[in-house]
Formats: structure tokens, sequence, C-alpha cells
């Protein structure tokens, strides 16, 4: 069966089903293909100011605000004593990453796009530089007017497209666990580090829940994970949370890998990659989320501009949407400085950038937002 569309969709993420329900508004038929049988878990919590400000353009805002905690301060501490806080002037929103994208996707439904789940692209077809044809592992055929790549770091698209990635790794392991919600918790976020180079960061989720990231270097995990030794190197510099330890000992830990990943291009021919398909960064920076929902905001105008003219298209795609790598690529060496500083107070905070930090690719309001305790 061969299906014909204005635009196929790699990945039903954050990315691509914002950018779907984007184009599905404005008319174009659209086709997410997505691996697996629902919705991604997997992804941060965190929505700050630019991805705040394309949801409210998009009214999207209170929608996604109705069910999500909002915050306004990170307190930050080195060797258990505090030494900043930050301040967010409009805020910033904390929602499980899969109950945010599952508000964008229900929304979808209302304007005609379809979801393809438990399917996979086995190969495509070019002609000349455009993808003519996606082939799925189940025999179904797509015919798109354009391709976005929106499957994750690991892209298969990516890599059918030709297109290499340059990947960086950090020094250290990084643990997550979801915990029930203590009230100190409930009182403040705040975010951890030691001379040793270890972090941790506590925040609530929900009225009863809390995510706890926990990051140490890759020779430290398998003994401190193993041997059951994470409380007490908690306690050594994990402060003003003394009712999280008990929680934090038989909870559930898992693994994420964390790696900076850049690539030299966003597009070839008709195809474009978005979100971690296209950049990762730290996730220390809390940017990831917003960035990619501009992103494909960007990509949803540049695809309208077209009308379906290739040239249009892939000129669009050249002058509005591979700039975009200069804003990537500043909050991934962004990300890679705070990465090394983490042992070092002093350094830590001669590298923090409320700029990108707070505001990320938008303008500043105002300043004074970042107040040094020590």
């Amino acid at each position: 069966m061969t299906t014909s569309c204005d635009v196929a969709i790699v990945g039903a993420g954050l990315g691509g089903c914002f950018l779907a329900l984007l184009l599905g508004r404005s008319g174009r038929s659209v086709v997410v293909v997505e691996q697996g049988t629902a919705i991604p878990a997997a992804g941060a919590d965190f929505v700050k100011r630019p991805g705040m400000a394309v949801l409210a353009r998009h009214g999207l805002g209170s929608l996604v605000e109705r069910h999500s905690l909002k915050r306004d301060i990170v307190r930050y501490y080195h060797d258990g004593e505090p030494i900043q806080e930050c301040r967010y002037p409009d805020g910033f929103l904390i929602r499980p990453y899969r109950e945010l994208v599952e508000v964008i996707y229900s929304s979808c439904a209302m304007e005609g796009v379809e979801f393809w789940f438990d399917s996979r692209i086995e190969s495509l077809e070019r002609d000349g530089d455009r993808v003519a044809r996606l082939v799925l592992a189940d025999g179904r055929e797509l015919r798109p007017g354009v391709v976005i790549a929106a499957d994750g770091t690991r892209s298969m698209m990516r890599q059918e497209l030709g297109i290499t990635k340059e990947t960086t790794s950090y020094p250290h392991m990084l643990r997550v666990a979801t915990v029930p919600l203590t009230a100190s918790v409930a009182r403040l976020n705040r975010l951890y580090f030691n001379s040793e180079g270890w972090f941790s960061y506590l925040y609530p989720v929900n009225e009863e829940q809390a995510r706890v990231f926990v990051g140490l270097p890759i020779e430290d995990d398998d003994e401190v994970f193993g041997h059951g030794l994470l409380v007490d190197a908690l306690k050594e510099f994990v402060t003003e949370n003394d009712d999280a330890y008990d929680v934090l000992g038989p909870a559930h830990w898992q693994k994420i890998p964390v790696a900076a990943m850049r690539v030299p291009v966003y597009h070839k021919g008709n195809a474009a990659l978005l979100g971690s398909a296209a950049f990762a960064c730290h996730p220390m920076t809390g940017m990831g989320m917003s960035y990619t929902m501009h992103d494909a905001e960007i990509l949803a105008g540049i695809i309208c501009a077209a009308e379906g003219d290739p040239a249009l298209l892939e000129k669009g795609l050249e002058t509005g949407y591979e700039p975009r790598r200069h804003a990537h690529g500043e909050l991934i060496d962004y990300g890679d400085a705070l990465s090394g500083t983490f042992h070092d107070k002093a350094a830590y905070l001669e590298v923090f950038r409320e700029d990108l930090h707070v505001f990320g690719d938008t303008e500043p309001i105002g300043d004074g937002y970042v107040r040094v305790l020590r």
C-alpha cells in the first residue's frame, strides 16, 4: 500500500509531535512514523522560557500549564554549602516528558495527523538529492513531499541521509530515580555539586513524586551502586534534603547515557533533522526541549512558506534553519563548560551563563536573576 503525504515525520517524540501539530493546523497532510508502540516515555521534564513562549504563541500555554508544576528558583550548592540562587522571572514548567508529549499528540488528532505506531523505516529511495519514497518494514510505502528525521540521537534516518555526527562523551555516569515526594524537595529545587566531581538534582514532578538525578565519575559508578554506598556518599554534600535519604536508598536507579552530539548540516534536499537527531547537549543546561520546540516552529514556517516548491523549500532550509546550528553549538559548548567544573566552585560560577541558563536563545529582559550566596 502506498500513501502520499505532504510531510512524513519519523519519530513521535516532542519535536515530531509538535511539528506535526503545527503542520496539521496549516492544512498539510502529515504522517508520523514511530517505531515504538506508543509515545516515547524518555525525555527531560523541563520547559523553560523559550519553550513556554512557543507554546503560548500556538495556544498551548494554558493547556500544558494546567497539570504542570511551575517553579521560579533553583538553589545551587557546593560541598553542602549554598553558592547561588537562580531566579526565573517567568518561572519554568516541570511536567513528565511523556505527559507533555501526549498533550500535543492529543491535539494532533483534531488536525487529521496520522500516526503509524509500531512501524519502522526499512529503507529510503531517492530521486537525486530528494527522498522520493520511504519503505516500511511491513511493506507499506510513503511518498512524502518533505521528510523530517526526529528519531533521536541514534537516528536511523540521519544515517540513511549520509549525515555524520560528532559525539563528545562526558567523564561521568548519570543515574535517575523517581521517588516519593518529601517536604524538602516539594519546597525548593536544589542542585548540588562536590569537590569529587559529583552532582545531584532533586525536584518534584507532581504532588506525589520527585525525580532525583545523580552524576558521578564513571569509574565510581559500579562500586557505589553495586555496594549500596549511594546514600552515605550523598549525605556528604546533599544538605537541606535530609528527609529524602530514606527514599533514595531503595529507589530503582536507571543509567542514562550522556554525551554531546553535533552534525555538520541539518538538511539534505527535502529532508531535515529535528531535535536530538540534530543535536544533543548536556542535560544540566535544561534547554534541550525548549530549543526543539522553537526548531519545530521554524521548520513549520519554512515548509508552509515553500508551498510544495522544492527550490523554495531548500532555500528556506538553508537560510532559515541551518543557522540554528549556531545557537545549538553555543548551548552544547556551554554544557561542555559546565560539565568540566562540577568539582570546582569558583570555576563553575565563572562559566555559569545567566543568559543561556535562564533565557536560552531569547533576549534577556533584565539582569540580576542570579544571586551569588558565597
